[in-house]
């Protein structure tokens, strides 16, 4: 986990990441460091990618893994780091239905929530499976073969700060066990209708120009925000869209912050 603080007191809510399908936390360098002194962050891995603690728990057991845990781990997390702050959910592409479903269970912590790249609207049954990676595949990262993958192309793209690190994480065979897993539950992670008239406001998406946006298009007060200068898939990785994509989730921060503030002045009271 990676966080960043802002001075004591501050009423600024704290901003919590959620990465994509077989992302770690580096892949939000541009975004991190827009950010960087201007608003109190956290980045995480999700259970067995990157950083995290690949060998206790629930997720080098032989059970499946399930919706329910890649969610409450959000849960978890956003609980013992916010404080008695509230906090804006920011998820990247399968990450925006995880936030969504956690901001259901967090309620009143949350005071907003920005999709970035997010999948297209589904019916409350299930969206698309993510494609499925082979055990065949995984067995041969385990048997040391990560080292003949080629660099992935959108490595290059980031700071070249921390390229060994992004590179050892796509060549490690427990990333791609934990991916193996996700997929199996990603078709359950979707965002659909209901999902996205119980999430807090303001309610942000930020998506390419040419992403499908028909379920989003009538969000109100917070239209789409559609982005172009990058390949669809890698807003994260395209320098000047990433760095856009952090002015809006600041503007996001900062329209619930003086709602915060407004109304202390008015009731005395803060909002929790």
């Amino acid at each position: 986990m990676n966080t960043t603080t802002e001075p004591k007191g501050s009423d600024r809510p704290l901003i919590v990441f959620e990465s994509g399908f077989m992302a770690t936390m580096e892949h939000w360098t541009w975004i991190s460091e827009a950010l960087d002194g201007k608003e109190s962050t956290v980045f995480y891995d999700r259970g067995g990618y990157g950083r995290s603690r690949h060998g206790r728990g629930r997720y080098r057991t032989p059970r499946p893994l399930t919706p329910h845990t890649v969610v409450s781990d959000l849960v978890d997390l956003v609980r013992y780091t916010r404080g008695e702050r509230r906090v804006v959910l920011v998820g990247h592409a399968m990450g925006a239905g995880i936030v969504l479903r956690a901001a259901a269970e967090l309620e009143d912590a949350v005071a907003g929530t920005v999709l970035l790249e997010p999948p297209a609207v589904t019916a409350p049954s299930g969206g698309p499976r993510t494609p499925a990676v082979s055990p065949l595949f995984v067995g041969s990262m385990r048997a040391g073969c990560g080292d003949l993958l080629p660099r992935p192309s959108w490595a290059g793209a980031l700071p070249e700060h921390g390229a060994r690190l992004r590179d050892d994480q796509y060549r490690d065979a427990r990333l791609w066990e934990a991916g193996r897993r996700e997929a199996d539950v990603s078709a359950d992670l979707g965002v659909h209708e209901t999902l996205l008239a119980s999430a807090p406001t303001p309610l942000t998406v930020v998506a390419h120009r040419d992403a499908d946006l028909t379920g989003y298009s009538g969000l109100r007060p917070a239209a789409p925000h559609v982005l172009d200068g990058f390949r669809p898939g890698r807003l994260l990785h395209a320098r000047p869209a990433a760095e856009r994509a952090a002015a809006i989730v600041s503007a996001t921060v900062e329209r619930v912050a003086a709602t915060v503030s407004a109304t202390v002045s008015t009731t005395g009271e803060r909002v929790r």
